[in-house]
């Protein structure tokens, strides 16, 4: 099991204090949290149980730091996912051993999407995923499941042709509402690191009966690679970053472009703010499902979750994480904007309806946040 030794935590010290790393670990932060930040920063070896030789990265900052540490990651360090959905004609199905996730395979190595002649299921449908900012996570995980049911409207009850579901997860043989994930797959913070943990890194976990760990798998190096305490304190750390900060400009052309941004229908699922466990959340999410893709679109399936349907993401912080969209198929925002489509047709064609000027101040407004 992965130790650190007091050398360590005394090079994190000096890191801290020459302000050369880490850069958001709050000034009088816990034990656990800077045992967090550490864990953050490491760099896994075999040694440490790290996973297959072709993961996308050894650490966890690898893929999250830009702009800083704990944001998003570039398209570089895109995760893929690999599924049959029959050719398009369905039923989606799993591939043995799950979507395949964070493998990135060199040129004379198999990879997972490929199977002997006659497998019975080949893969045949493949989705790229963008590293999302962890920025501000401890605030999203404060926003109780009925804040975030609160804005559903499955049967588009006001006719907007925008509906909204939240993601509901059975965990423990009870129901709970997902946060995280670009599926809103992931219900609490902790379940985030235990599920990164075996997906993009390959390490093992204890099993506590929330079904997001791997508690074991066939590397020789003792089970579980990361203790529950080092969960904790990497949870702990995620939950201490601090949500982006307001650009703050004067500019008037932003606040005409925040009123844009409502009259055009943007902030119906962008909403600026929810209400979290220590007061309003200003993320710019509702956290629920959306179809934002056309009838035929291919992609990734899970129960609650169809292909297409994607978790509204966070704006806080928007200028600094391109490209945009799950896949990071658009550029820049004006593109992220002209490929939404599905629930949201109607906003772009709203958007794109706007005079040159009024677009430009929509677009400042969003890179202020």
């Amino acid at each position: 099991m992965l130790e650190f030794t007091p050398v360590h935590k005394h090079l994190l010290a000096v890191g801290l204090a020459a302000g050369a790393a880490l850069l958001l670990l709050p000034q009088g932060g816990s034990g656990n949290v800077a045992n967090g930040a550490l864990l953050f920063d490491h760099d896994f070896h075999a040694a440490d149980g790290l996973g297959t030789p072709e993961m996308n990265a050894d650490s966890c900052r690898a893929c999250h730091q830009d702009p800083v540490v704990g944001g998003a990651g570039s398209i570089e360090l895109n995760v893929t996912r690999f599924g049959n959905d029959n050719g398009g004609a369905g039923p989606f199905t799993n591939l043995p051993g799950g979507q395949g996730l964070s493998k990135l395979r060199i040129m004379t190595m198999h990879g997972r999407e490929e199977y002997p002649t006659g497998s019975p299921l080949p893969a045949d449908i493949f989705e790229q995923r963008q590293p999302p900012s962890l920025l501000g996570l401890g605030l999203v995980d404060s926003i109780s499941g009925p804040v975030i049911t609160a804005n559903e409207d499955p049967t588009d009850a006001n006719q907007d042709g925008i509906f909204g579901v939240a993601r509901r997860l059975t965990v423990n043989g009870g129901q709970e509402i997902g946060r995280f994930g670009w599926k809103a797959q992931i219900p609490r913070l902790a379940d985030f690191v235990d599920d990164a943990m075996a997906n993009e890194l390959g390490l093992t976990t204890p099993d506590n009966g929330r079904g997001f760990a791997l508690p074991s798998d066939g590397d020789g190096v003792a089970d579980p690679e990361l203790s529950a305490s080092q969960v904790a304190d990497l949870a702990a750390y995620l939950g201490s970053l601090p949500p982006p900060e307001r650009g703050g400009s004067t500019d008037p052309r932003v606040a005409q472009g925040e009123a844009l941004f409502t009259s055009v229908g943007c902030a119906v699922c962008h909403i600026p703010t929810l209400m979290g466990s220590t007061g309003p959340v200003p993320l710019y999410s509702n956290l629920l499902l959306h179809d934002l893709m056309p009838s035929t679109y291919r992609g990734m399936a899970e129960p609650g979750a169809a292909a297409g349907y994607f978790r509204t993401p966070p704006l806080w912080g928007i200028a600094h994480t391109a490209p945009y969209m799950h896949d990071g198929r658009a550029e820049d925002l004006r593109g992220a904007i002209a490929m939404h489509g599905g629930e949201a047709a109607g906003v772009r064609a709203n958007y794109q309806a706007l005079t040159a000027s009024d677009q430009d101040a929509l677009i400042l407004f969003l890179e202020d946040l």
